[in-house]
């Protein structure tokens, strides 16, 4: 069992994340956690963003990067990118689904996720050239989703390389109704990420981890993570009204905090 370390998922936080993003960095520092993983467009210069998390003492743990920023016109230019940033894992955030990214939710089959995937593996390879790894972001209809025996979520994990990141999300993995320990543990090696996510059946995201609204069953997360060999807990909140922004953030690193340590990290 290897060491895991907590990352803020900067969606989290992504207005604050807007208006002032040294401010905002390090308070994420200031509350405890050791990485960030950033989400949105390329706004700030890559040295600049490099060199600033150099000097608060975080590491960026990868950047959910959006499919039109990864086909061939774009594809150089935001390897470029990353390299100079420091970028570790370039993270596909989404595909299909209701946001219908790639393709119309009319064109949904089993043969779309399989080109995905192996477009994801080429992508990789040319990542790999610059010492980046890819991976793929989990949300809730990847599970829902039924080709026959199949989901994209099967189809995927099936037809990448092992090298490929599965950054399973815990929220929406309980919203689709499937159990995020026993999905982990069914994938040893591949679910490096993990999006820390709090899920209520009854309040949907309106909660945190350590409420007691979150149905979470951290200790069996956990113990899946650790045994599969997960590199980064990301902390990732989507409350709007209860605990927006960096009340949230406060709140899930405390509970994830608590966690772990009754897990033995300490």
């Amino acid at each position: 069992m290897g060491s895991m370390s907590v990352a803020l998922g900067l969606y989290s936080v992504y207005k604050e994340l807007q208006r002032d993003l040294e401010s905002t960095l390090r308070r994420v520092k200031a509350i405890g956690y050791e990485g960030v993983e950033f989400y949105g467009p390329f706004l700030h210069e890559p040295e600049k963003m490099k060199d600033l998390l150099e000097d608060i003492g975080l590491v960026n743990c990868g950047w959910h990067t959006e499919w039109k920023w990864l086909q061939a016109d774009t594809l150089d230019e935001t390897l470029a990118y990353h390299t100079r940033a420091g970028t570790t894992n370039i993270i596909i955030p989404a595909l299909g689904g209701p946001w219908q990214i790639g393709h119309m939710m009319s064109e949904d089959c089993a043969e779309v996720w399989v080109r995905y995937a192996g477009r994801i593996n080429e992508l990789a390879r040319l990542a790999e050239e610059r010492n980046l790894r890819i991976g793929y972001h989990t949300h809730a209809h990847e599970f829902q989703t039924h080709f026959g025996q199949s989901t994209p979520w099967s189809l995927l994990s099936e037809h990448t390389h092992s090298g490929i990141l599965l950054e399973l999300d815990t929220g929406n993995c309980m919203e689709a109704e499937t159990d995020p320990a026993r999905t982990i543990a069914d994938h040893p090696g591949r679910v490096q990420l993990v999006h820390c996510k709090p899920f209520s059946s009854k309040l949907g995201h309106e909660t945190f981890i350590g409420s007691a609204t979150d149905d979470s069953d951290w200790p069996a997360i956990l113990e899946a993570c650790s045994r599969s060999g997960t590199e980064w807990l990301i902390v990732e909140h989507e409350s709007e009204t209860e605990y927006p922004q960096f009340d949230g953030a406060e709140r899930c690193y405390a509970g994830l905090l608590e966690q772990l340590n009754s897990f033995g990290r300490r």
